[in-house]
């Protein structure tokens, strides 16, 4: 991979059945963390979710899956270890419900957040809480068929975002503001992050009522990869950055 690419790895949870291979690839850690979920089909999807990961930075830093290090960042984002120290290659990974994506690349900071649309989620409590004035006016004014999509748009940039900078629910995300028309841009970020222009976020469509956004901490247009280790033949629809058909 170049060092100015970025690879979008994505998974569909729920059409594997490798799931005893999966968890012999877990630490001790993940398989803790497993088995304190109460229902089985979230520690189904935790298992395959993180073993893929495993399998995936396999593919990069050439060691056995089961093998490799995690350590966490001070709100709890992880990054690999390599010779104890932290690894150059960055990634992040996000899963909704059965749905899993993971971003790597060379940069520095570098988020994604995908989500499966919910009917039960609170989108008017939500929007009041976490858009800016600017979001929050235009969703409000749109009809009811369109307002799904724009609410998934704004939420998974906002989340894209605080998973870059690796801030969590600790950001504040209404201090995240992104813009309501074409190109997709951040209109403004905390002053500790400096510029929105610092910063690039992509729209994905992984399928019908599926969305994800990626965020990075460049303004130069990379190319972006799209691989699998399962789904063969798929391209999600984006705008605005120059992309590549998948590889894997």
């Amino acid at each position: 991979m170049n060092n100015r690419d970025i690879d979008l790895w994505f998974e569909d949870l729920s059409v594997n059945d490798n799931f005893h291979y999966y968890w012999s690839l877990l630490d001790e850690n993940e398989q803790t963390k497993a088995k304190r979920f109460i229902q089985e089909k979230h520690r189904h999807y935790y298992v395959i979710s993180h073993g893929k990961l495993r399998e995936i930075l396999a593919s990069y830093i050439h060691i056995a899956p089961e093998k490799i290090k995690f350590d966490v960042g001070a709100f709890g984002k992880p990054f690999t270890i390599a010779n104890g120290k932290p690894h150059n290659l960055k990634f992040n990974l996000s899963h909704s419900d059965n749905r899993m994506v993971v971003a790597v690349g060379y940069h520095d900071n570098i988020g994604v957040d995908i989500e499966v649309w919910n009917d039960k989620m609170d989108c008017h409590a939500i929007a009041k809480e976490c858009f800016a004035e600017v979001e929050a006016t235009y969703w409000q004014g749109l009809p009811d068929s369109a307002k799904p999509v724009a609410f998934y748009r704004f939420w998974t940039r906002k989340e894209s975002f605080a998973k870059a900078v690796g801030a969590g629910i600790t950001l504040g995300v209404s201090q995240v503001i992104t813009s309501v028309d074409e190109p997709t841009r951040f209109l403004s970020v905390p002053d500790c992050y400096g510029a929105a222009s610092d910063w690039t976020v992509v729209d994905f469509d992984f399928g019908t009522e599926i969305s994800a956004a990626l965020t990075v901490n460049t303004i130069n247009n990379e190319q972006i990869n799209f691989k699998s280790l399962s789904q063969v033949g798929w391209m999600p629809s984006t705008t605005g950055w120059k992309v590549a058909k998948n590889l894997e």
